[in-house]
């Protein structure tokens, strides 16, 4: 890092093995105390990460000196400035927070013919139970033995109905759990306004931003399968990426235009593989937290649908298809 004082310009030249990324930082003379302008204007120079990369970078350290000039703290700043949008299907607010809402799986299907059979058996014992009132004696010869029969069935009846609402409880209890569970993987997510409406210092933040992320992408390992997201010749990535290169050729980096291998960057922070993530989302168990140390919130991406049940009926189906031509490839 090198500091122009007479221009007010700060050269900031992060490497990390063959990854480089250069820039100037042009602080404004009236810094920290800013009315109008930008008080931080990052340009970036020159950096061998592909345009997608390096622009979600620089794109993202803009906004945090944007938000900071608007008065949010350095926290929030970070969070509001997050390049990858949100899921269309992703509610941050809910009008009740005591409301639950079922989610239409295979096990909610299972508990509907689950009550439709009890109903069904209800009926049949409370027709039993009051039997003599429509029927005088039923085709009993001996009443007592009539007594009895009802008897059993009301106190079936009570047993059914006490069973059937204990497991109704369980059941809602299950969902508020599941409710809370998943509010608390989204922690973090919410727009919520906190700070002053001054304007806050950023020069440090945009810095350290730089230097944590730029470098630290570097050494990024996938939650997954815990290898490198980047590979280590950055020709390699823009193959990826699909940039164009006149010095890579795919014969001496095969894998390089493989897209499975993309790296791909979450709602979260998070990077992870293309395949990786692919698996992550689609497959069950869905809606599960990010496996990140210290991250532990809901993985989103813009590419996936960000709904439960839409993921749970995709995953259903494609199972289906499957078991389809297991069961034609036996028949022949």
């Amino acid at each position: 890092m090198s500091i122009i004082e007479t221009k007010g310009k700060i050269q900031l030249s992060l490497h990390n093995a063959a990854y480089y990324y250069k820039c100037s930082i042009l602080i404004d003379p009236a810094y920290p105390d800013f009315s109008s302008g930008k008080s931080c204007n990052l340009q970036i120079q020159s950096t061998n990460f592909p345009p997608t990369i390096e622009t979600m970078l620089t794109a993202q350290a803009q906004e945090i000196v944007r938000r900071m000039q608007e008065g949010l703290s350095r926290e929030r700043a970070l969070l509001m400035s997050n390049p990858i949008r949100l899921p269309k299907n992703f509610h941050l607010h809910d009008d009740d927070n005591n409301s639950i809402k079922s989610r239409i799986t295979n096990e909610t299907i299972k508990n509907i013919k689950h009550d439709t059979e009890t109903l069904k058996r209800v009926s049949e014992l409370r027709n039993a139970e009051s039997a003599s009132k429509y029927n005088h004696n039923a085709g009993y010869q001996d009443l007592k033995v009539l007594a009895k029969d009802r008897k059993d069935a009301r106190r079936t009846i009570n047993k059914l109905t006490e069973a059937e609402r204990m497991a109704d409880l369980k059941l809602e209890e299950k969902q508020r759990a599941n409710k809370l569970e998943e509010a608390k993987l989204n922690e973090g997510y919410y727009d919520v306004y906190e700070g002053s409406h001054e304007p806050q210092p950023c020069l440090y933040v945009l810095v350290k931003f730089l230097v944590d992320k730029v470098r630290g992408l570097v050494g990024e390992t996938c939650p997954c399968c815990t290898e490198r997201v980047l590979p280590v010749d950055p020709e390699e990535l823009k193959l990826m990426y699909g940039s164009n290169s006149h010095q890579v050729n795919n014969q001496k980096h095969p894998k390089a235009t493989k897209k499975k291998m993309k790296p791909m960057r979450c709602y979260c922070g998070c990077w992870y593989h293309k395949s990786c993530l692919d698996t992550f989302l689609t497959e069950p168990p869905f809606g599960i937290e990010c496996p990140t140390e210290n991250c532990g919130r809901r993985v989103f991406h813009p590419d996936w649908p960000g709904d439960i049940k839409q993921l749970e009926r995709e995953w259903a189906a494609r199972e289906a298809r499957k078991r389809e031509v297991e069961d034609a490839m036996l028949f022949l």
